[in-house]
């Protein structure tokens, strides 16, 4: 582990084809996938071997930042190493900010900038590549190229030039050319040249070859975040920043980029249903079922399931995903095209893409059991001695009844306590907090009461958190 190897960790994505397990307020990286612990926690304990906990960077977004500073503090990441994006402005933003601040912290850095939800089974091969790719960056930028299993439509692809290079003991590629995501056709034709290769997004280089190719190709971005010294520096120049992919801005322009052949890494981007249904085990029909599945005369079919029996009977070459608010079936063939239904959720204005029915919040979380005109009903579960803000609404009343627990319960001016199977009367507009004083979980049922019972019907007077 050298002290000049640094990480930049981009965990602000919202993985809209990962639709409806993932959702805006819970994105792939904080889902747990294939193995024990979120993708996000598996990508910093995949590179703790070469890289100290002090000298990871995050970039996210602000939607993220209770469940980032939760993350970290388990991972002994300092918090003054996270920056919090006010807006989002594409990956180009995120990776100059992220350099400049290891740049002002050591000019003689050596960074890698490692996507948050993807999957990568190979830790030993990971780390090799990895350490390698550390002792070439020096003059070039390196990125890792994944050897294409199928003509895929939804990745950036890496032209490699014919002759290999020997560079420190390496073997790479000099890259000709980046094309973005093709359609069906050139892929196909990608495929069966055997010189491109998938961009897996993940770049190694000095901070200062960075630097240099971010003041070459897109100077006024530069501008803006070179004279940044600490993560909350960024709310000054952040939004007159242009919002620019670092693939486009940085890598379909630059002469001075080298391929690592990453092969063996067991890798992916999870960017699709398909991507992840081709990393599953199938039985002798081509079929996974997880949960409780019948299953009658399926072929290559995937379901996950969690909360309710699922029946299939003759279907072929079909996932489906079953979540309590939304219910997904697709080919596999155009999983990718899950966007499109999130983009008309968002347009219609629909929930169903911004949160699941069970919601997290810094001190617990609360699930919708069942909602009608007029009402909505909530489990509210509460961490030990956490509190929700001291907070009124303009639409809504609520009667509360503990169901495990003791609360601890502000109405105005006054305090009470309630137990379990005890319940009291929150009125229309009147201020109020509930509270935990206890070492275990409070939980509640809230039953909401009015003409308007969404989220945005609170008016915060205090809060722990900051969101006043």
């Amino acid at each position: 582990m050298s002290r000049h190897n640094y990480a930049i960790l981009l965990a602000g994505g919202q993985g809209s084809r990962f639709w409806p397990l993932s959702r805006t307020l819970e994105p792939k990286q904080f889902l747990s996938l294939h193995a024990k612990g979120s993708l996000f926690e598996q990508t910093v304990l995949r590179i703790r071997p070469l890289i100290p906990a002090e000298n990871i960077f995050v970039v996210t977004s602000q939607l993220y930042r209770f469940a980032v500073l939760e993350y970290i503090s388990a991972l002994d990441i300092p918090s003054e190493n996270v920056i919090f994006e006010p807006e989002a402005k594409n990956t180009s933003a995120s990776i100059c900010a992220g350099v400049q601040l290891i740049h002002a912290k050591d000019p003689l850095a050596r960074v890698c900038v490692l996507p948050c939800d993807h999957l990568i089974r190979a830790k030993k091969r990971f780390l090799s590549l990895l350490k390698k790719a550390f002792c070439i960056c020096q003059d070039s930028l390196v990125v890792f190229g994944i050897p294409p299993t199928r003509p895929a439509t939804g990745y950036g692809y890496i032209k490699a030039a014919r002759k290999l290079l020997r560079k420190n003991g390496s073997t790479v590629y000099q890259v000709e050319k980046f094309t973005e995501k093709p359609d069906k056709k050139a892929a196909e034709r990608f495929l069966k040249s055997g010189l491109f290769f998938w961009n897996s997004g993940i770049f190694v280089g000095s901070s200062a070859i960075f630097l240099k190719e971010f003041k070459t190709h897109l100077p006024g971005l530069y501008s803006r975040l070179c004279r940044i010294q600490e993560a909350r520096d960024i709310d000054k120049a952040w939004h007159t920043l242009e919002a620019v992919s670092f693939d486009y801005g940085i890598l379909e322009k630059s002469k001075n980029i080298l391929m690592s052949r990453a092969e063996g890494l067991g890798w992916s981007d999870l960017g699709s249903w398909q991507g992840w249904d081709e990393l599953l085990k199938k039985d002798t029909q081509g079929n996974s079922f997880s949960h409780d599945v019948v299953s009658l005369e399926n072929k290559n079919l995937t379901v996950l399931g969690k909360n309710r029996l699922i029946a299939a009977i003759g279907l072929e070459d079909i996932i489906v995903v079953d979540t309590p608010d939304a219910l997904l079936i697709t080919k596999k063939n155009r999983s990718e095209e899950v966007k499109r239904v999130v983009d008309i959720l968002k347009r219609t204005k629909r929930q169903e893409h911004y949160y699941h029915r069970t919601v997290k919040r810094p001190w617990g979380s609360y699930t919708v059991l069942d909602t009608g005109k007029g009402f909505k009903v909530k489990l509210v579960e509460v961490k030990p001695h956490s509190a929700l803000s001291f907070q009124y609404h303009r639409k809504r009343s609520e009667h509360w009844v503990v169901v495990e627990g003791r609360a601890k319960i502000i109405k105005r001016k006054k305090c009470i306590y309630l137990n379990e199977n005890e319940s009291t009367f929150i009125p229309l507009s009147c201020a109020h907090r509930l509270i935990n004083p206890k070492d275990s979980w409070l939980r509640i049922v809230e039953v909401q009461a009015g003409c308007y019972l969404e989220e945005d019907d609170i008016v915060r007077l205090k809060d722990y958190f900051g969101r006043s």
